[in-house]
């Protein structure tokens, strides 16, 4: 069965068009653009997003990908797909010798924090503005006799801004920003620049609505995030580490807030300080990483820290290994250790109403 008798019988028998027959021209333009359309996902497995299926085609979408784009496939590209949108970012610059246990470093940053105030705006609305690079997972599936996807992957540098009302009112902007150092066709980059901002806007799953004062013993943070989401709690330092990646990007956080955050981290098996780094905005903190496996994937996540009020300043996730059933990145000319995200914290604080700024 060809794809347009596919479409008729799916139509069964309700396609207007039952009595047209289109010319082959045409069914290849259609056909093209069919084959164009890419669905596109992060390529960090986050087990937190698993658990929250009400999200999937919503503000978790959102947050982490660009959702459906129209590209040109090259054909000499492998699997038709682009390899790379942009370059894979520069890493931060580390200045330090070899890495130590970091528990002890963390929760001296842990009292710094304590003694910040409240976080910056007013009104009961959460706004975080963030901007950096994802690394984005790229399938695609298309042709008459139902073949296997075919995967690529792409750097796309982003900026980010989200709100989060108290009833869980939520709006998610993504806009691309052009790559620095450009892969693929210049086409390709127009098309998707044009396209690629989106904006959503739904309401949170109750589930996902953080306390209006969040606790700040460490123990009882920890409950919260392992609860965050539907299904069953996931206190294991894969849920912890993406629960307070969600947290840190859909909540500004009081002093008292984030030490809790920084004390339950500091729990974390193999919890490292790396040395002084600074971020791609310049700023420069103490960076801290701790590598997780969710049963998909293996990867590292870095958390920089400013030294004197203990703010988050950035962070980065590695993939080290995935499962082969995901596609392999060693596929399209990359190899692991594969960054696959930094993100720059802007601005976060409360503003009067969602879609505000301060």
């Amino acid at each position: 069965m060809d794809d347009l008798t596919a479409l008729r019988s799916a139509l069964n028998g309700a396609d207007p068009a039952a009595g047209a027959a289109p010319a082959p021209e045409a069914r290849h333009r259609a056909r093209a653009n069919a084959i164009a359309r890419i669905e596109e996902s992060p390529a960090v497995s986050r087990p937190l997003w698993r658990r929250i299926p009400v999200l999937a085609a919503g503000a978790a979408a959102a947050a982490l990908a660009v959702g459906a784009g129209t590209l040109l496939l090259p054909a000499d590209e492998p699997g038709g797909i682009p390899a790379a949108y942009a370059a894979p970012p520069e890493p931060i610059e580390v200045v330090g010798g070899d890495p130590v246990d970091g528990t002890d470093a963390l929760l001296a940053l842990a009292e710094v924090s304590g003694e910040r105030g409240p976080a910056p705006g007013s009104g009961d609305v959460a706004f975080v503005s963030t901007t950096g690079t994802q690394l984005i997972r790229l399938t695609a599936n298309a042709g008459d006799d139902d073949p296997d996807e075919t995967h690529g992957y792409r750097y796309v540098p982003y900026e980010w801004n989200e709100w989060t009302g108290p009833g869980g009112e939520h709006r998610a902007d993504a806009h691309p920003q052009p790559p620095l150092d450009k892969g693929g066709e210049e086409a390709d980059h127009e098309r998707f620049l044009e396209q690629g901002s989106e904006s959503s806007e739904e309401t949170l799953h109750p589930s996902l609505v953080w306390p209006a004062e969040l606790p700040t013993d460490p123990d009882a943070l920890a409950d919260v995030l392992a609860g965050l989401g539907e299904g069953p709690e996931d206190g294991s330092p894969a849920g912890i580490v993406n629960a307070v990646e969600f947290l840190y990007g859909t909540r500004p956080l009081a002093g008292p807030e984030e030490a809790a955050v920084q004390r339950v981290l500091a729990g974390l098996d193999g919890l490292e300080h790396l040395g002084t780094a600074t971020d791609q905005l310049g700023r420069e903190g103490e960076l801290f990483s701790v590598e997780v496996e969710d049963g998909a994937t293996v990867s590292e996540y870095r958390f920089l820290y400013d030294a004197g009020n203990g703010a988050l300043l950035y962070r980065d996730t590695t993939l080290l290994a995935e499962d082969p059933a995901l596609g392999s990145a060693e596929d399209y000319g990359l190899s692991y250790p594969l960054t696959a995200e930094q993100v720059g914290y802007v601005w976060s604080g409360w503003v009067g109403e969602v879609g505000a700024r301060p």
